[in-house]
């Protein structure tokens, strides 16, 4: 599920978001991860079907959360407060930095088209520096499609809450106004659609702690 996470959060941007709803997936067999994504307006959720365990992940007034089940209580994690809390242990972070994108290389149309999620886009070949200086080549599908785009805005808008600092490759997307259909075999659209999920989806639990509520009443123990 990392990697399907970790390759949704390289996006594109766009000032503003409308509605739609859709499915994502990455890997094969054991390693088979599906995600499902909503959105309306600024605020978007993914969950893991099949999954229960991971709860789900949410962008509302431009922070992100992980809500999540720990020993039978419901558990709000605010991802910027998390990093900083991380980081206040010295926490090693050399696993994300792996994930992140510092620079974009190289990104050429390779001439050819592939159907995804039932959307035509167009393969490009990239290459691409990580946080930690490690080079990789990776094979995308982009597509100028607005759904795809507002898609890919969502992914960015979560990345940022986290890091508060916008990816290269993100930026890279950006600046040709394109949106991911496919990042090499990290993940990919299966399908999707414009309509408007419920409102009630992006709200957070009201019967939840806060993971520093929690972890407070862990030490007190």
């Amino acid at each position: 599920m990392r990697a399907l996470i970790a390759g949704l959060l390289m996006a594109t941007a766009l000032p503003a978001l409308a509605d739609g709803q859709a499915t994502m997936e990455s890997g094969s067999g054991q390693n088979h991860a599906t995600m499902e994504v909503s959105w309306a307006g600024d605020n978007l959720r993914m969950d893991f079907p099949g999954q229960p365990q991971a709860g789900f992940m949410l962008l509302k007034e431009g922070k992100g959360y992980m809500v999540s089940e720990m020993q039978g209580q419901t558990v709000i994690m605010e991802m910027a407060k998390l990093k900083a809390m991380a980081e206040g242990l010295g926490g090693n972070d050399a696993a994300i930095a792996g994930q992140q994108a510092s620079e974009v290389n190289t990104l050429e149309a390779s001439g050819e088209t592939e159907t995804v999620a039932g959307i035509e886009g167009e393969v490009y070949q990239l290459t691409w520096t990580d946080k930690a200086g490690n080079r990789h080549e990776d094979e995308l599908v982009l597509s100028d499609d607005t759904r795809v785009r507002e898609l890919s805005a969502g992914f960015d808008a979560y990345q940022q809450s986290m890091t508060d600092e916008p990816d290269a490759i993100a930026v890279a997307l950006a600046e040709r106004e394109l949106g991911l259909l496919r990042f090499g075999d990290r993940f990919r659209l299966t399908s999707l659609s414009d309509e408007s999920p419920d409102a009630s989806r992006f709200e957070l639990p009201e019967d939840a702690q806060s993971f520093e509520e929690m972890m407070g009443s862990a030490l007190s123990q």
